[in-house]
């Protein structure tokens, strides 16, 4: 399990595309929101760091996401 920190003032996009997301790599499910943070628990076997990598190539690629600005970090990245 790791725990990711999505970050944008726009939450909802993310919390709408990672919330239920589910491939042959990760499963997110959404936690809670904090200012515009929002946190999830996702269950993979890549580390934290090839997790965030991993879904900050993912929300790129949707609809709107190459143009909105956002940040995707493991859990503790911020201390």
């Amino acid at each position: 399990m790791v725990k990711l920190i999505m970050s944008t003032p726009m939450a909802d996009k993310i919390i709408g595309f990672f919330d239920g997301y589910k491939d042959d790599k990760i499963s997110c499910k959404f936690i809670e929101k904090k200012g515009i943070k929002s946190y999830f628990e996702c269950e993979t076997e890549m580390s934290p760091e090839e997790a965030a990598n991993y879904c900050k190539s993912l929300f790129k690629k949707s609809p709107g996401g190459a143009a909105l600005y956002f940040s995707i970090q493991p859990d503790g990245f911020f201390g």
